[in-house]
């Protein structure tokens, strides 16, 4: 490619110096509409899903080293510590993605020579259906690129962030999306065309990988011999608030159901598990509506660990 030929050229003048700290915030996510569609040749199945990005972040700063990888983690402020502790195996097991982003980029690139040492502040779950480890990886490949002077293209970026995980492109957008096909196509969506709500989000005490999320949806279907969806969005005021993972991981998990119920009669516009859970949330066109649910929460009978500051208004 002939930008990256005119970056070779100056690849030590834009090289920062090694001693210098990088910082920046990988957001959460919630999926308004999720359908889940046939399994392709990869093994994976089609989406198509309307994705918002909300107002609770996971830090990440670094400082590059001389080809090493090391990374760490500390709770943030929101995260409560036993949600953390029990995320700490999802994290290693993850061979971190943020590790994996920057080794993708200075593949890339032909970078042979460079590592990171990462510190990351966690406040979003893991196996939380919010998009926490794709963000953060995303994240990375958008740092380096910024640093790196834009060796890449937004489209070639999105290639490379579609290795880390099918939302992870998302994450390279501004705003709200419609993600289709695997994950690869991505449909941005003018700021004004949806409501600006206030988000409430409720994560349980356990995690729903998803992998497992995705057998239990197969296994479903097989048993009741059901059609997978297969919908193309042409308009996105026809897309309908659902979330295809509900109607299996609420049987194995009917808390969550409770969760998304009490939201409604409280007053949530749209409540919907996100992603493959464990996370539900709820959409409240006011910041009071949302906060007398929370005031309410406490005496629920599926009363659960929450992220404290739950709160989130929208990008």
């Amino acid at each position: 490619m002939e930008h990256l030929n005119r970056y070779f050229k100056d690849y030590e003048k834009l090289t920062p110096p090694d001693s210098t700290s990088f910082c920046y915030h990988a957001p959460a996510k919630v999926n308004f509409s999720l359908k889940i569609g046939e399994k392709g040749s990869n093994n994976l199945h089609k989406i198509q899903s309307l994705m918002r990005k909300i107002g609770i972040f996971d830090k990440i700063s670094f400082k590059f080293t001389d080809g090493c990888y090391e990374i760490s983690v500390i709770s943030g402020k929101i995260l409560k510590k036993d949600i953390f502790k029990s995320g700490l195996e999802s994290i290693a097991n993850l061979d971190n993605i943020i590790i994996k982003a920057a080794k993708i980029y200075f593949e890339k690139l032909n970078i042979k020579d460079k590592g990171i040492d990462v510190l990351i502040e966690k406040n979003i779950p893991l196996k939380a259906g919010l998009g926490g480890g794709s963000s953060d990886g995303a994240g990375m490949l958008l740092k380096l690129n910024e640093i790196f002077g834009g060796a890449f293209s937004l489209r070639e970026l999105q290639e490379l962030a579609f290795e880390l995980g099918s939302d992870a492109p998302f994450f390279l957008t501004k705003g709200d999306a419609i993600i289709t096909g695997f994950g690869e196509n991505i449909y941005e969506i003018p700021e004004a065309a949806l409501p600006k709500y206030f988000i409430v989000i409720i994560i349980p005490d356990f995690g729903i990988g998803t992998k497992e999320a995705y057998n239990y949806f197969d296994d479903f279907l097989l048993t009741n011999n059901l059609n997978y969806y297969n919908i193309q969005y042409l308009d996105f005021k026809n897309i309908k608030f659902e979330n295809d993972f509900e109607a299996v991981i609420f049987r194995k998990y009917p808390m969550l159901k409770e969760i998304k119920d009490s939201m409604m009669r409280r007053g949530a516009e749209v409540s919907l598990l996100s992603g493959s859970g464990s996370t539900v949330f709820g959409a409240f066109k006011s910041k009071e509506k949302a906060v007398a649910y929370l005031a309410n929460l406490e005496s629920a009978p599926f009363n659960r660990r929450i992220v404290s500051g739950s709160l989130a208004t929208t990008l």
